[in-house]
């Protein structure tokens, strides 16, 4: 049971009921909020739960940055409920559009985070890559076919975790000498993908597999973020197959993801070509985060 603040607990799978209940009364539309990842990040976010004027108040303890509470579980007495968090942790942060535009922000400073804004797709669009806008992507995707006719795309399996683990690790060797990319980046989304295999039925998670051959050369990964949209939490793929990224994206939006509105594809953490990426596949809308602090603070 989520205690009252200022008692906190940790996040458990036994906390996903009532959680699911409350985000379920307002859709929720970023990425943050997102069950699976609350759940499958614990290990680098450090999420702990209270209850403050019985909203449900979620305090993220992250590894590489000072705590904050994402934004509050609940509409009840806002404002006593924000300056009690103001008050624990300094700052709101990862506030999406629809929340910030329900306060009065005379007494706030915000901040908006550009490197946190979620990319918004419609499936239908990346599943048909139609007009000239992606002439580049279907290019890619038809070269891959021609080099690759033996390629394949299944469903994933959680029986494929040690596969798709090993595939992270070449996805990821190839980017360790960035400044992007640093260990801590590495353990965290080793972690999260662990947790994610582990607990892939709880979580309702779904996604797809590409192989050349019998070879594992990518995978995608992703759950429900509401009613209309997906979030694709995972994407790797083999980091010298030209186009696998391609085709991969295309797949899952043709069958594994269909059943969506919209995929939504995350953030891209300010890394130069995770946006350069993000924004060749022209987004239907980029869902902007802000951070919150008091206007007599100093914070920025």
């Amino acid at each position: 049971m989520i205690p009252e603040y200022p008692k906190f607990i940790k996040l458990e799978l036994s906390d996903m009921p009532e959680l699911k209940k409350h985000l379920a009364a307002n859709e929720r539309r970023i990425c943050e909020l997102a069950l699976t990842n609350l759940i499958i990040w614990r290990d680098f976010d450090r999420p702990r739960l209270t209850r403050i004027n019985g909203n449900i108040c979620i305090m993220i303890e992250p590894q590489n940055e000072s705590a904050f509470f994402l934004e509050p579980l609940g509409q009840n007495d806002l404002k006593s409920t924000l300056t009690i968090c103001l008050a624990k942790t300094g700052k709101l942060s990862r506030l999406s559009e629809n929340f910030m535009a329900s306060l009065e922000l005379k007494e706030f400073r915000v901040k908006c985070l550009r490197s946190h804004f979620d990319y918004i797709y419609r499936t239908r669009t990346l599943a048909q890559l139609k007009g000239k806008a992606y002439d580049g992507k279907r290019n890619h995707i038809k070269n891959f076919q021609k080099r690759h006719p033996d390629y394949s795309y299944a469903p994933l399996d959680p029986k494929m975790k040690d596969e798709c683990l090993r595939l992270f690790e070449d996805w990821f060797k190839v980017r360790q000498e960035s400044r992007h990319f640093p260990k801590l980046a590495h353990t965290a989304q080793q972690q999260a993908l662990a947790e994610a295999f582990e607990h892939y039925q709880a979580l309702d998670l779904l996604g797809g597999a590409l192989f050349v051959g019998r070879e594992l050369k990518g995978f995608i990964m992703g759950s429900r973020q509401n009613g209309s949209t997906i979030a694709a939490h995972f994407q790797y793929a083999h980091p010298g197959l030209r186009g696998v990224f391609q085709a991969l994206l295309w797949q899952a939006c043709n069958k594994t993801f269909c059943e969506y509105e919209y995929v939504n594809l995350e953030q891209d953490l300010g890394i130069p070509g995770i946006r350069k990426a993000k924004l060749s596949y022209h987004p239907e809308k980029l869902e902007k985060k802000f951070e919150l602090t008091f206007a007599a603070s100093g914070s920025a």
